[in-house]
């Protein structure tokens, strides 16, 4: 056994597969789990029956428009998110959508909204789950093919795909408990935080920290929307007691 292509294998499978997690427990959280298991199943699938049709031919995929591509899509996504979610905090009132717009969005956008089918749920993990798991399909192709070693590869994406599994079924019930709202907060820090690092990993950009910046940005993302949250209210305060003298 070569421990070096195992270690290889679940080191970079476990950080594509912790982004698959993540935005499940959040989407779940919000939407329903079915929803968020339903799509994200369907995008692993997917990518499960690429990898055995297409084998070795596997990482001629061009990776780079994959990246931007789901990017663009989790900005597209993350920032309706982030508008009611600063919003919210803010203290402001809700904006009424005359045109209807993205219903899907306001349907997941409610909170009592989990026993349903919610498309826009399962788009966001489909697409979330398809694009890590076809970089994990990827990179065990690589390590397996290079080095003759398919077993080793295969094991140790299998070990990461184990490992959290059961993180996340020891750590269910605590995340259940975690009020909507908060879940809302991190699933637009995520959503805007994961989409810019992959939209500029896509066009080549040397991000500070290199892959750590997975982690600070979503992050900086979150500290932006609490700051605007704060700058809305203050203004806000600020003009009630002007309605009031006039």
């Amino acid at each position: 056994m070569n421990w070096e292509i195992v270690l290889a294998s679940f080191a970079s499978s476990l950080i594509e597969l912790v982004e698959i997690l993540g935005i499940v427990i959040v989407v779940g959280r919000l939407a329903g789990w079915r929803n968020a298991l339903v799509g994200s199943s369907g995008g692993i699938a997917l990518t499960l029956l690429l990898s055995l049709v297409l084998g070795k031919s596997l990482t001629l995929i061009p990776v780079d428009i994959l990246r931007i591509v789901a990017g663009i899509l989790l900005l597209l996504f993350g920032q309706k998110w982030t508008r009611s979610i600063v919003r919210y905090y803010a203290g402001l009132p809700k904006k009424r959508k005359a045109d209807g717009e993205n219903r899907l969005e306001e349907q997941l956008a409610k909170d009592e909204n989990q026993s349903g089918w919610n498309w826009f749920a399962v788009i966001t993990t489909f697409k979330g789950a398809l694009l890590d798991s076809v970089e994990v399909a990827i990179a065990v192709v690589t390590l397996g093919a290079a080095e003759s070693q398919w077993l080793e590869a295969i094991s140790g994406a299998g070990l990461a795909t184990f490992s959290l599994v059961v993180f996340a079924l020891l750590f269910r019930t605590p995340l259940q408990q975690i009020p909507v709202k908060p879940m809302k907060f991190v699933a637009a820090m995520l959503l805007m935080g994961f989409g810019v690092y992959w939209l500029g990993a896509g066009l080549d950009v040397e991000w500070t920290g290199g892959h750590w910046a997975i982690i600070w940005l979503p992050l900086a993302w979150g500290v932006g929307m609490a700051i605007a949250s704060a700058i809305w209210r203050w203004r806000a305060s600020l003009q009630k007691p002007e309605e009031a003298i006039g």
